[in-house]
Formats: structure tokens, C-alpha cells, sequence
């Protein structure tokens, strides 16, 4: 006999801000995604609104190259054609982007700087949390530093040389710092210190996909 499940639909709540539009040529489209917005569309009818489609509403040929988590907010680089985005891609894959984050972490670290080298993977029977796991995992591996000390928490700069799945969450949560506001990973006190997950994706260094040269983007938005 089949088991029946109750199905429910979450709730998301409204996107933090609008989509800024830094940069855009016949190529690539670079934009600043605002909290609270998928990068694609979910599976359930409630979850259509995302990211590309918005954007896709005024580059009607625009591809997704890379995701950010639904909480995190910050610069990702939209293909406008199959070809850029079969080389972006490939600059992905290849680990030739750059990415630098900012993040509000719980507590103070010793130290000032350091890298986190953990492998991770899926833990598929909680999806979509992710865990360590040295026999199973993804090699995974981040570098940090502080930017500013603050009175319970701490501003660092976290350089991702992978990009697992939720990697900067998991791996400031192992280091005993969580994310502030971050509901999958930080525990009550740090997730009560913030009304979002405060992760942003800061700086993104590409190539061009047709001229080649190397281009750097940062954003200008102040994400906590």
C-alpha cells in the first residue's frame, strides 16, 4: 500500500530591494539580486517568480550562468546568447572566476585570517543542508579574514576557491562563527541577531566571453 504525504507549499517572503543592473553589453548582463530571490524557478507554481525571469523580461535572450542561494544577495553574471554562456560556464567550471563575499559571522575569532579546507556533500535525508564528510564529500575550500571586529559579531571577507553548495554557511558554522540570520546553519542566538542572512556576494572578476580581457565588478549596495 502507498503512503500518502501531506504536502504543504512554503511561503517566500518578498525579495529585499530590487534586481540593480551594474553592467550590460551584447554579451553579459551583470546584476545585483537582491535577498530573498531564487535564481531560477522552483518546482511549485509559487515559486516562478526568480530572478531570471525578471531579468528576462528585459533581455528576453538572457541565460543563467551561476546561482546564489535564495537568502544570499550580491553580483552574478547573466549570459546574453548560447555561446557566452557555454564560455562562462566553462570559466566556472574551470575555477577561472574570482569571488569574494562579505559576511556578519557570530563571535570573535582568535585569528584574523585563515582557510577552510572541508570536504562536503548532500545530507539527503535533510535536504538541503549540507554537511562535512571526509570520505564522501567534495573537496571544498574558503579562505577568510576580518574586516572589522564588532561588538558580538564580526565583518569578514570570505574568498571561496570551490563553489559547493552552500560552502561559506557550512564552513563558518564548523569554524564556531555562523552566519547571522542564517535559519538552515547558525544556531538561535546568532540566527536572532539578523532579519536575513547576512551573506553578499561582493566582488566578481571574469573574462569577457568574446574580447577576453579580465573584468572586475563590485557592488556598491550596503547588504546589511
Amino acid at each position: 500500500m502507498s503512503q500518502i504525504y501531506n504536502i504543504t507549499h512554503e511561503i517566500l517572503p518578498p525579495p529585499i530591494g530590487d534586481i540593480e543592473y551594474v553592467y550590460n553589453d551584447e554579451q553579459i548582463i551583470i546584476v545585483d539580486k537582491p535577498a530573498n530571490m531564487l535564481s531560477v524557478p522552483g518546482r511549485t507554481p509559487d515559486k516562478k517568480d526568480c530572478l531570471i525571469h525578471r531579468v528576462q523580461k528585459r533581455f528576453p535572450e538572457a541565460r543563467i550562468v551561476h546561482r546564489l542561494d535564495f537568502s544570499t544577495s550580491g553580483l552574478m553574471v547573466i549570459a546574453q546568447n548560447r555561446e557566452s554562456h557555454r564560455i562562462l560556464s566553462r570559466q566556472f567550471e574551470n575555477r577561472e572566476t574570482e569571488k569574494t563575499y562579505v559576511a556578519k559571522v557570530f563571535g570573535q575569532p582568535e585569528q584574523t585570517s585563515g582557510e577552510l579546507n572541508q570536504p562536503l556533500r548532500c545530507d539527503w535525508e535533510r535536504r538541503p543542508i549540507q554537511i562535512v564528510d571526509y570520505q564522501l564529500g567534495k573537496n571544498a575550500l574558503t579562505h577568510w579574514k576580518i574586516i572589522e571586529r564588532l561588538k558580538n559579531s564580526c565583518l569578514v571577507e570570505l574568498s571561496p576557491t570551490t563553489g559547493r553548495t552552500h560552502q561559506l554557511r557550512v564552513h563558518m558554522q564548523t569554524m564556531g562563527h555562523p552566519i547571522l540570520g542564517d535559519e538552515l546553519y547558525a544556531h538561535e542566538e546568532a540566527c536572532s541577531m539578523a532579519d536575513r542572512l547576512n551573506l553578499h556576494a561582493k566582488e566578481l572578476i571574469i573574462n569577457h566571453p568574446v574580447e577576453d580581457n579580465r573584468m572586475t565588478f563590485s557592488s556598491s549596495s550596503d547588504p546589511f
